[in-house]
């Protein structure tokens, strides 16, 4: 992993069980409070990264999803960009659920929202960050999957 820095962990091991957006613990301020949109512009090498840590479980079919989104006002959130709604039997510890470049266009206000759909998961821990590099020695689980 490259440089981290304290302000840009959105969340460690956060439980997320409900239906719906589960915001991350922790959001970042990128101090542009002019209101531009242009808080993106800047981060040419910053990388977002949200990963599953602890496998999700539901009693249904539940879907995962993680979401960058952003705010003006620290208070009214919008999607900026989406992960792959994936089904919990896919959500293994070590699944990258989103990885990407802030967008230029960027509001002052970032952090990332756990999109559960269908169902409540009854386990599952999720981790979130900003760095300036991807980081690619995520643990992931022994073995394979044949499609």
């Amino acid at each position: 992993m490259g440089t981290l820095d304290s302000n840009l962990i959105f969340c460690e091991a956060q439980a997320v069980t409900a239906t719906g957006d589960t915001a991350s613990t922790n959001q970042y301020d990128t101090g542009n409070a002019n209101g531009s949109g242009d808080a993106g512009e800047t981060f040419e090498n910053l990388w977002i990264t949200a990963v599953c840590t602890t496998t999700a479980t539901s009693g249904g079919s539940a879907t995962v999803q993680a979401v960058l989104q952003n705010s003006a006002d620290d208070a009214t959130w919008t999607d900026v960009v989406a992960g792959k709604a994936l089904a919990v039997a896919a959500v293994l510890a070590g699944t990258v659920m989103l990885q990407v470049q802030p967008p230029p266009g960027m509001l002052e206000y970032w952090r990332i929202a756990w999109r559960v759909g269908v169902a409540v998961l009854t386990a599952g821990n999720f981790d979130a960050w900003g760095s300036n590099t991807i980081q690619y020695n995520v643990s992931r689980n022994s073995g394979f999957t044949v499609l």
